[in-house]
């Protein structure tokens, strides 16, 4: 397990970021025709989605 300390700051601007992303990566999907292609990026989004979880679970935690 890796485990990385950051601030309130650097977490909001990172799950800011990701849920950005997160965005970007649903209309990619949309547009791939490759389904190996396709494949791949959702298994990328399950990653960012778990992630972002856990920082939403964490920065929930802590504000309150």
């Amino acid at each position: 397990m890796v485990q990385i300390e950051l601030s309130a700051e650097e977490a909001a601007e990172l799950v800011r970021v990701l849920e950005e992303y997160l965005g970007d990566l649903r209309a990619e999907i949309s547009d791939t025709d490759s389904s190996f292609f396709k494949e791949g990026l959702r298994e990328e989004k399950g990653v960012i989605k778990d992630v972002l979880s856990k920082l939403h679970e964490v920065t929930t935690t802590t504000q309150s």
